[in-house]
């Protein structure tokens, strides 16, 4: 398998032959796996696979790797081969992406568009109520990034993309959430900066900035709709291949905890990582903990019947004091990278007066990579995520070493243990150990 130019450091000066080859080992070994499980093939068309076809298993790693070494190679030279001054010219207007996607879902025009056969601008303008010619600009411009494509001059028809617009509504409404809600918020970064340098205030954003003053949790909770999409909308990318909870059961080794550990799980929402913890332990037992007790109800009623005997579900502000006493395990899992350091720091806090010797805290959020060190691709997925949760909460995705000084900033007697990543998971297990002897 041939290594991407890179990847594990910043090279200034791949050179395009070497890009290339790269580019055809790693293709030829992707390929050829496809081919020999009859796997279907990566396409743009309308029936070609929503996502791409080889599942991400401990057998298929080496795949992936030659995936991402593919992606890897292909960014470096589309970069290299367009040049600073080309680039620079053309990545400002990339937010006409972002508006091209604002209309096609506002529209509803992945509806409009039948699944067989295709329809011309002019009826897709009627239906929607906008000239003929102003839609087909919008339209011409989505087809580069391989949403619709015109079969036939002045007619419209579904790619794969468009497709996943019409029939996944989690995908849409993560669309929606992001051209409404988030899009103009992204104009009141420089605002926000100048007049909250400091702050670590969820009042104190550009997302606030962009809406009357109202912060993202004020703004969801006055609009039930916007919450629910919001909803809709995590659902979409935390779902996604790397974010599973399955990376959690299996990355950890639970085993060194006793047998029947006490698991709790703060601001765990309906408990739903819990329920496939039980699955696999079958003598832990679970206290579910949060805010919102519509979660933790709807949680309950959906619960396994047999599972039942080893729940419990409890309202809990994250904030305050730990009501339960002596847990073995508090596992927090995407909860901190909604909060400043400020705020991160309490939460570890209000743990410290219910652990006893030996309790450890488990969190499973990212832990960025030292820059240059990933792919391109998933180092600006999660680039991108940091920048929108400072964007919305004057919150962050967090390094090792960020967790190592909170742990250290919050109790002396906790014990850093480790900061690991499962194999094919996009986030970490963060590892601390309460001694007190």
């Amino acid at each position: 398998m041939a290594t991407p130019p890179g990847t594990g450091s910043v090279q200034l000066r791949p050179k395009l032959s070497e890009l290339a080859a790269t580019i055809s080992a790693n293709a030829k070994i992707v390929e050829d796996y496809l081919e020999s499980k009859g796997l279907p093939y990566p396409s743009f068309a309308a029936d070609g696979p929503s996502n791409f076809p080889i599942p991400q298993t401990p057998e298929t790693e080496e795949i992936h790797d030659a995936r991402q070494a593919l992606l890897t190679a292909s960014k470096h030279i589309y970069d290299l081969a367009t040049g600073p001054n080309e680039y620079l010219r053309w990545l400002v207007w990339n937010y006409n992406d972002v508006s091209t996607l604002h209309v096609i879902v506002s529209f509803e025009i992945p509806k409009i568009v039948p699944l067989e056969g295709d329809i011309s601008y002019a009826e897709i303008g009627e239906k929607c109520k906008v000239p003929e010619l102003k839609i087909r600009q919008v339209l011409r411009l989505a087809m580069v990034n391989r949403l619709f494509y015109e079969p036939r001059h002045g007619y419209v028809a579904h790619t794969a993309a468009s497709r996943l617009l019409r029939e996944d509504p989690l995908m849409l409404n993560w669309v929606s959430y992001n051209t409404d809600d988030l899009a103009p918020a992204s104009l009141k970064v420089v605002d926000a900066l100048k007049q909250f340098p400091d702050s670590g205030e969820t009042s104190d954003t550009a997302f606030a900035l962009a809406n009357n003053n109202e912060s993202l949790f004020q703004f969801l909770g006055a609009r039930p709709e916007r919450a629910k999409r919001f909803g809709q909308a995590m659902s979409a990318f935390s779902t996604g291949q790397g974010y599973a909870v399955e990376h959690l059961v299996n990355g950890y080794n639970w085993g060194k905890l006793p047998k029947d550990a006490t698991v709790v799980d703060v601001g765990g929402a309906t408990g739903f990582v819990c329920v496939e913890l039980a699955k696999a332990h079958s003598d832990f037992k679970f206290i579910v903990e949060d805010k919102v007790k519509a979660q933790l109800e709807l949680g309950e009623s959906t619960l396994d019947p047999a599972l039942k005997p080893r729940f419990s579900y409890l309202v809990h502000d994250f904030f305050t004091e730990q009501p339960v006493k002596g847990a073995d395990v508090y596992l927090i899992r995407w909860c901190m990278h909604n909060w400043s350091d400020k705020y991160a720091a309490t939460m570890i806090k209000s743990l410290v007066p219910a652990l006893k010797s030996g309790s450890k805290v488990i969190i499973n959020e990212l832990a960025l990579p030292e820059p240059g060190k990933s792919n391109p691709w998933e180092e600006r997925r999660i680039r991108t995520l940091d920048m929108v949760m400072m964007m919305c909460l004057n919150a962050l995705e967090r390094e090792e070493g960020d967790w190592k000084r909170l742990f250290a900033e919050a109790d002396p007697r906790f014990k850093f243990e480790s900061c690991t990543q499962p194999p094919g998971c996009l986030m970490n297990i963060v590892e601390a150990t309460f001694v007190d002897e």
